[in-house]
Parts: C-alpha cells; sequence; structure tokens
C-alpha cells in the first residue's frame, strides 16, 4: 500500500515477487529431475518384460501368492555364474516337492535362463547387467519393493550381495572370493582396486545379513572367515557336474573329429577359464617356451576363454611373438558351451595354474572327460581334485614346466591320471547342489 502524490489517496499496489536465485532455480531443477529420474526408473527397472516365445513372464497374482523363493540371476552374464545357475535351476524343478519359484533375469538373461515349467515363474528387467554400479542400486533399491509386492519373503542371490534393506529372509552365496584373497597379484588398475573394496564391504554387510551363507568349498569359507566376518549359518555345498554333456569320447567320434576340424589343434595342452592375472596363465606361457625341444615340437598350448585385461592380453602376446611362438600358443577366445567337452576329450593334458578360486568349474568338467589334469597347489585345486591330479608351484614357471616334461613322458601316468580323474568326477552331481540347496534356503536356523 502507498500514497498517491497527485491525489492524496491511498492505493493497494500488488508487491513484486522476490527475484529467484540462480542457485535457488538449480536447485529445483534438481529435485524435479530426481524425482521424475526416479519415477522414470520405478517403471522402466521395476516392470517384467515379455518371457521368449510371447509368454508373460508375470502371471496372475492369485499364483504369485504362492511363490515362496526367489532366485536373483541378474549378476550372471557369462563363465561359471551362468553354468551354475543354468544347472540349479533345471535339478530345482526336477526334485519332488511343492515349493514355487520366482526367477529375476535381465533381458540378456531371458533367453539364457528361461525354460517352461508349472512352478517356475521368470521376471525380466530393462537393467544393464554388465553396469555393475547400476545392477546393486537396483539391488538395494528396486528389488526389495519388487519382491514385497510379489509377496516374496525368501531371496537367494548367489552372486555375494543381498539387499541390504527391507525385512527379506536371505540367502547368500559366496561365489566370488578375489577380494578376500591375499594371493592375488597386486597388479591392479585404480579403478579396479575401488571395485574390489566396495565388493568386499558389500559382501561383509550381506553375510551379516543373511540368514544362511553357502560357500562353493572348504577354501572359501574359510577365506571369509578368515577376515572375522561374523555368520549366523553357513553351509559348504559343492557346484554339480552334467554327465549328458561331460564325459568321455572314443577316438573316432564324430563330434570329436568335427571339433578337431573346427579348431586347428591335434596334440594341445588346453587350459579353459577367463583368463585374468590371477589365474596365471603368463606363467603357464612362460612354462610352455621353457620346455622347447625337450617335448614334441607338434604340440601346441590352447588357451579358451576371453581376456578382458587388454593389457594383459598385450603383455602375453609381445611375449609370444617375441619367442616366436605364435604357432604354437593359440588364444581361441570365447568357446562355445556345447564345444568344451571335445575339446577336453581330445587334450594331451589340462593345466589349471590359477591362484584365487572359489570352486574350479572346469576343473571338474576336464575330470568327467577323462582329461589328465595338472594343477595348482593352492586350494580349493587340491580339494576339488583330491588324488586325480598332479600339482605344482603356480608362481614358477620352472616347476610347471618339469610337470608337463615329466607328466607327458610317461604314458603309465598319463592313463593312471585318465582314470583317476574320470572317477573323481562321479563326487559332483547337480542333482546333489539342487537337493543341498534347497535344504539350506528352506531350513531354519
Amino acid at each position: 500500500m502507498r500514497i498517491s502524490k497527485k491525489s492524496g489517496t491511498m492505493t493497494t499496489v500488488a508487491s513484486k515477487k522476490p527475484m529467484i536465485t540462480f542457485s535457488q532455480y538449480s536447485e529445483r531443477v534438481s529435485r524435479l529431475f530426481f524425482i521424475a529420474s526416479f519415477m522414470l526408473l520405478s517403471t522402466i527397472y521395476a516392470n517384467p518384460l515379455p518371457a521368449p516365445g510371447g509368454r508373460p513372464c508375470l502371471i496372475l497374482d492369485i499364483s504369485l501368492r504362492t511363490v515362496k523363493i526367489a532366485i536373483n540371476t541378474t549378476s550372471a552374464v557369462a563363465g561359471g555364474g551362468v553354468t551354475y545357475l543354468k544347472n540349479l535351476l533345471v535339478s530345482l524343478s526336477k526334485l519332488n516337492t511343492t515349493h514355487r519359484y520366482l526367477i529375476l533375469t535381465t533381458r540378456a538373461g531371458k533367453d539364457i535362463f528361461f525354460f517352461p515349467h508349472p512352478r517356475f515363474t521368470f521376471l525380466s528387467f530393462r537393467m544393464p547387467s554388465k553396469n555393475t554400479l547400476l545392477r546393486l542400486c537396483w539391488e538395494q533399491f528396486f528389488l526389495p519393493r519388487i519382491l514385497k509386492r510379489k509377496r516374496v519373503t525368501l531371496l537367494f542371490s548367489p552372486a555375494n550381495v543381498c539387499p541390504l534393506l527391507g525385512r527379506l529372509t536371505n540367502v547368500v552365496m559366496i561365489q566370488n572370493i578375489e577380494p578376500f584373497s591375499n594371493r592375488v597379484p597386486e597388479k591392479r588398475r585404480f579403478l579396479q582396486r575401488i571395485r574390489l573394496k566396495s565388493l568386499k564391504l558389500l559382501t561383509i554387510l550381506s553375510v551379516r545379513k543373511a540368514r544362511t551363507t553357502i560357500f562353493p568349498s572348504l577354501k572359501a569359507r574359510s577365506d571369509i572367515e578368515k577376515s572375522g566376518v561374523m555368520m549366523r549359518h553357513a553351509e559348504v555345498i559343492y557346484h554339480g557336474m552334467n554327465r549328458e554333456l561331460f564325459h568321455p569320447f572314443r577316438e573316432n567320434d564324430d563330434a570329436l573329429l568335427q571339433c578337431k576340424k573346427k579348431y586347428p589343434v591335434n596334440s594341445f595342452i588346453l587350459f579353459v577359464s577367463n583368463i585374468q592375472r590371477y589365474k596365471n596363465v603368463f606363467e603357464l606361457i612362460r612354462a610352455f617356451v621353457l620346455l622347447r625341444d625337450t617335448i614334441d615340437s607338434a604340440l601346441q598350448l590352447v588357451l579358451a576363454g576371453t581376456c578382458p585385461d587388454r593389457k594383459y592380453y598385450n603383455e602375453m602376446k609381445s611375449f609370444i611373438i617375441r619367442e616366436g611362438y605364435e604357432r604354437r600358443i593359440l588364444f581361441l577366445g570365447n568357446v562355445p558351451y556345447e564345444d568344451l567337452p571335445h575339446l577336453y576329450a581330445a587334450c594331451t593334458l589340462f593345466v589349471y595354474p590359477s591362484t584365487c578360486e572359489s570352486f574350479g568349474m572346469t576343473l571338474v568338467e576336464a575330470m568327467a572327460c577323462g582329461a589328465p589334469v595338472l594343477a595348482s597347489d593352492r586350494e580349493p585345486m587340491q580339494e576339488i581334485c583330491a588324488d586325480a591330479a598332479i600339482y605344482f608351484d603356480p608362481m614358477d614357471p620352472t616347476a610347471i614346466a618339469d610337470v608337463i616334461r615329466k607328466t607327458i613322458r610317461n604314458h603309465d601316468l598319463l592313463s593312471a591320471l585318465k582314470i583317476n580323474s574320470l572317477e573323481r568326477a562321479k563326487a559332483f552331481s547337480w542333482e546333489n547342489t539342487a537337493r543341498d540347496t534347497l535344504k539350506a534356503l528352506t531350513n531354519m536356523h
């Protein structure tokens, strides 16, 4: 209100709104952006995709009320994690029980894990599974809300980390012990060190939260216990082995002959796994070069598996070229899973120099196909192979070369190792793994 100078009367004048500063404007926009992003993410990540073949993954709520066990497969994109879950799910479906399962997958995992079964419901989510940070955020903030909406109270998380919020009953499995191992080489980049430290912290918190923690070997359990983590209850359950796929082959078997045509190998030493520094593949390469003229010049070293560390790969390739071994040391890259049994069965030796494993799936696969096995003397390799393998110091290329040389020259020893491999492989069964896992999931401790 103000007085007019001309008439002396009072007139009411609307007061001006205060000016909004740039910082206030930015803050308001940020809040709106956060709310919109949260709503968008909720819509995208919480809504399931249709299942393969046009079948809807989300069935009626009346059926979802009977779902008792949810299994989170979103972390599995390749390698041993996929092998474990595919075989576990199929084996669980064959058990004579009334339990129902809600299988959580990514868009990529939808085609990997889906199979029709009346007691299995598959929910797929639009989520970049290879982005670990986004996946962890989804697991911690969105997954508990999704499961609450589906009336699921029991969750199995087979990749170290479970949701830390909410009232879920959690069972977690420790697949990756690299953050807890003191046997892993220290040549890591800064981001790799941050990733491992973060995974270690989340694993510790998840183990404390979980009702039951499952380990694939005694060694994996020991590594966690040495770190001082308090667990409510722990179970050691070995992985299994698919006997329909991994078994001995006759030398004139058509599939075996086709595999030899597909891959340019004849007489060879085999390594199968993702190629990481802690797998000590470079030490195996150095050992093979040390053999030089002491073994058959036609013998090759075949490395089957991808190498995500390009610097490490280039170091190995440069060494191979410098030594003139380009034709004798072969990187096959990612080999189709159905081709692995033929490579195992055809190899002269299977050599595994890793220093850090929670189980060692390829060891069991190689033994099941009758391959003579030479393995690192670090656990859990001796726990898994027992007396079916010959062991060596994985950090010493000379020691590796000596064991290879002595074994290849001794035909009686090779024959004995083949027999021992087949016998030891009988101890591993996916049926037993599924039965023991279900018991761990449903037992109240």
